[in-house]
């Protein structure tokens, strides 16, 4: 199987629903001591939950409409329905049946053996259905009998079906063909496409067959056997729906991330497979003259049905947070019905009996009139990110709508929230107790004219401390493989009294930071600063100049502090010492330094040691390292004694050139007669 809405839904029809991930409103990344929650535009709005309320793309909130839930509790999906004869029929999964919903009364009507009833149609006052995996169609009458009707060639799934002048037409796939199906059940191929899967079919007023494939997303107008035009190649992957009216077509054209390898069961098992992500949504209006339009887009989720109504307003029911989205004529879109259930996988919001079905929690709602003081807006959760205090709730809009907070520390409102607030009829306090989340809730009057255009929350969050996690040399920060670290003498060091600092600091605020250092003898207790308190330091490293200091280790300490984000009561500090770190600015001395014979001997003393590398060169050549007496350059006083009897006899200046561990050298001559 393919990547597709509907598809994506069978792979899962015996798993959990997954958690929807709440997208926090994130505060602004300046630190300053109060911050705000600003909620303004659509987007921000309708992240939240919509009871009987509608979210415009202007940013606006209103009066909605509300509904009525009618479960289907022994079904997993309700994933298809149509209307005929006064009642309307549902096809569920995982058990392949049709319900009956006469008023609010929903009974059992049918069963097909199969495992999930994908599409239904009526003509002639019957009732077929499209079922699969075994793609097989059952035509069903008016007492519920079900028998076979077709089972198309070479077909597994059946999409959609669309009944015409005596006439079933059935899309299918993986082999993306569509299937014209007579009265006695005879199925013959009418549109052989080079798609995967053919997904959805409508019917215009002209008696043309339309159809939407997978996997390249293309709409294409039959006007007979075989004889197909593309309509327009969309972008993504899936035509998941189409309808027609007055000659114009309305188009969800999704794309999906490719799908996990899938097995397909028998009858009584479902489909496995993992749950793979959300789709992209795009919707199309289509005119009759081929001038085709994008007139709506969510990248969070995909499209699984579409309506228009006789005014020209296009539906669309969304695969994810369970909405159902408008899009006017003009072009102004809304956010329209919001329900618990995650996916709506089909709407009728044209007639006297607007209704939408649910696929994971199989359920029928029903469209009615908002109940007086029912309509709630209520925001996603907002993460303040610490524990905070809530200031000011203010808000704009017009009508008397009351607002009221809870708060909490877990990320998903529970048992351990407060409870909500009184109602708020003018901005002010906010009353809650200070907690990390924060929602607001909007109750709406009963009146057509209300309008909420934005919401304010201002809150203090705790300060809270940044650390100190290393100080030392910014070279010793270099990473190795090896935990040991190693000194070769053929790479001293670049003398310098100016020691380059480097720390690392977590600041979990993002507060702006001032940093003090100070500085004592490793044998020593007394603390002398290195900065005058006048000189601000807001990066993470500083070239001490160590120049006047005597050779020896010193401990520096780091100290950080966010005043410069938080009033005095509120600065919080932290402070962290360096291990000791060597200061060497004195070269070592070479004494007695002599020619004996053939030899030239001496010795090399520093203050601190080691002794890090010698080296001659002989009347002013290169130099090159040797040994001292014992073979090791390991402590602070090293003996040397050259052997040079293999030079010719004659006069020559041998230079000694010795190096401590800080790479400070010092160079003497003498004069070798041979």
């Amino acid at each position: 199987m393919s990547r597709i809405s509907r598809r994506a839904l069978l792979l899962a029809l015996t798993t959990s629903v997954a958690a929807v991930a709440l997208a926090l409103l994130a505060p602004r990344a300046d630190a300053v001591s109060t911050r705000s929650f600003v909620l303004d535009d659509a987007a921000s709005l309708a992240a939240g939950e919509l009871d009987g309320t509608a979210v415009h793309s202007d940013g606006s909130v209103t009066i909605g409409v509300g509904t009525r839930r009618i479960g289907l509790d022994e079904a997993a999906v309700a994933w298809s329905f149509t209307r005929g004869s006064g009642s309307v029929f549902v096809g569920t999964g995982n058990d392949g049946k049709i319900y009956r919903l006469s008023g609010d009364d929903v009974s059992e009507f049918a069963e097909t053996g199969q495992l999930v009833v994908t599409s239904l149609a009526f003509g002639s006052g019957r009732l077929y259905a499209g079922t699969l995996p075994e793609a097989r169609i059952y035509q069903v009458d008016g007492q519920g009998q079900t028998q076979e009707l077709a089972r198309p060639d070479g077909a597994e799934h059946v999409w959609d079906l669309a009944y015409h002048d005596g006439t079933l037409f059935a899309a299918t796939g993986p082999e993306g063909k569509v299937f014209a199906i007579d009265a006695s059940g005879q199925a013959e191929v009418y549109w052989d496409s080079d798609a995967a899967h053919v997904m959805s079919l409508a019917v215009g007023d002209d008696g043309s067959l339309y159809a939407g494939t997978s996997d390249d997303a293309v709409v294409v107008r039959l006007r007979g056997p075989g004889r197909a035009e593309v309509v327009h190649d969309f972008p993504g992957n899936e035509v998941t729906a189409l309808t027609i009216r007055d000659g114009v077509l309305a188009v969800a054209a999704n794309e999906f991330p490719s799908p996990p390898a899938a097995t397909t069961g028998t009858k009584n098992k479902a489909t496995s497979g993992a749950r793979p992500r959300p789709g992209k949504g795009r919707l199309y209006r289509v005119d009759g003259d081929g001038r085709t339009e994008r007139i709506l887009s969510r990248d969070d989720g995909h499209f699984t049905s579409v309506q228009i109504a006789e005014d020209g307003t296009i539906y669309a029911g969304a695969g994810k947070d369970g909405r159902v989205h408008r899009v006017s004529p003009t072009g102004d879109s809304a956010t329209w019905i919001d329900v618990d259930e995650r996916q709506v996988l089909a709407i009728d919001m044209v007639g006297d009996d607007p209704l939408l079905l649910t696929g994971d929690g199989a359920a029928i709602y029903r469209i009615v009139a908002q109940e007086a003081q029912a309509a709630t807006w209520t925001s996603k959760v907002l993460d303040a990110s610490f524990v905070a205090r809530f200031g000011e709730l203010t808000w704009r809009g017009r009508g008397a709508i009351q607002f009221q907070t809870r708060s909490g520390n877990s990320e998903e409102p529970n048992e351990t929230w407060s409870e909500w607030s009184a109602a708020m009829a003018q901005p002010g306090p906010i009353r809650s107790a200070s907690a990390r989340y924060l929602q607001i809730r909007a109750r709406f009057p009963q009146d057509p004219d209300a309008r909420l255009l934005a919401v304010v929350a201002h809150y203090l969050p705790q300060n809270q401390r940044a650390r100190i996690s290393s100080v030392g040399r910014a070279q010793a920060k270099k990473a190795t493989k090896s935990k040991n670290v190693t000194r070769s003498v053929d790479d001293p060091p670049v003398p310098s009294a100016k020691l380059k600092l480097e720390w690392a600091v977590t600041n979990p605020d993002g507060d702006r930071m001032r940093y003090r250092l100070r500085y004592r003898a490793e044998s020593q207790t007394r603390w002398r600063t290195v900065l005058h308190e006048d000189e601000e330091l807001t990066s993470t490293n500083y070239q001490w100049d160590t120049g006047g200091l005597p050779d020896g280790y010193y401990v520096v300490e780091v100290e950080a502090s966010d005043e410069l984000s938080n009033p005095g009561a509120e600065t919080l500090r932290n402070r962290r010492a360096s291990e000791p770190l060597l200061i060497d600015n004195h070269p070592p001395r070479i004494e007695s330094i002599r020619a004996e014979g053939d030899h030239v001997v001496g010795r090399v003393v520093d203050g601190l040691g080691p002794i890090a590398k010698l080296e001659v060169a002989i009347d002013g050549r290169e130099f090159r390292p040797f040994f001292p007496a014992d073979d090791l350059l390991d402590t602070r006083d090293e003996r040397f004694d050259l052997d040079l009897s293999g030079l010719d006899p004659g006069e020559y200046i041998v230079a000694v050139r010795a190096y401590d561990a800080g790479g400070n050298s010092v160079t003497a001559e003498v004069t070798l007669t041979r």
